[in-house]
C-alpha cells in the first residue's frame, strides 16, 4: 500500500522527521538501540530459531491425531442426529458429551503446542495424544 503523505497543514510538522541529524540528541544515545542483550539474553529484532525436530515431530503427530479426534466428533453427532428419529439405534447422549469434551481439550491442547516453543509445546501434544487414547479406550473399545 502508498503511503499518501501528509495532508493539508500537516506538511510542515512531518519535517522533523526526515531530518537525518534528529537522533542524535542526547536523550537517543546509541547504547539504547546498538543490539546488545537485554535481561533476558533475547537480542530485540532477531526472530526466534525454528523448534527443533522433537517439538516440530510432537506438533505434526498431536495435529494428526487432533484431527481425527474431531472427525470422530462430527461422526458421532451426525449419528446421534441421525438416530434422534427412532429409525436406528444412535450413540448415547453420553458418548456424545465424551467426543465433545474430548475434541475441545484436544482442540485447545494442539493450539498451545502449535503457539508455544520447548517443551510446554510436548507436554501439550502428549496431552492430544493421551486425550485421543482415552476416548478410544473408553467409547471405542470399552
Amino acid at each position: 500500500m502508498r503511503s499518501r503523505g501528509p495532508r493539508r497543514d500537516d506538511a510542515h510538522q512531518n519535517e522533523i522527521y526526515r531530518d537525518s541529524i534528529y537522533y542524535d540528541d542526547e536523550y537517543y544515545a546509541d547504547e539504547y538501540y546498538s543490539g546488545e542483550y537485554h535481561g533476558d539474553g533475547v537480542r530485540y529484532g532477531t526472530p526466534l530459531g525454528r523448534a527443533g525436530i522433537v517439538v516440530r515431530a510432537a506438533r505434526v503427530v498431536s495435529g494428526i491425531v487432533t484431527g481425527a479426534v474431531l472427525v470422530l466428533m462430527v461422526l458421532v453427532c451426525g449419528a446421534h442426529y441421525l438416530g434422534g428419529d427412532g429409525s436406528f439405534p444412535g450413540p448415547g447422549t453420553a458418548s456424545v458429551v465424551a467426543h465433545v469434551v474430548a475434541a475441545v481439550v484436544a482442540l485447545v491442547a494442539q493450539v498451545i503446542a502449535d503457539r508455544r516453543r520447548g517443551p510446554i509445546s510436548v507436554l501439550a501434544a502428549i496431552v492430544v495424544v493421551f486425550t485421543a487414547s482415552i476416548l478410544l479406550v473408553t467409547q471405542w473399545w470399552g
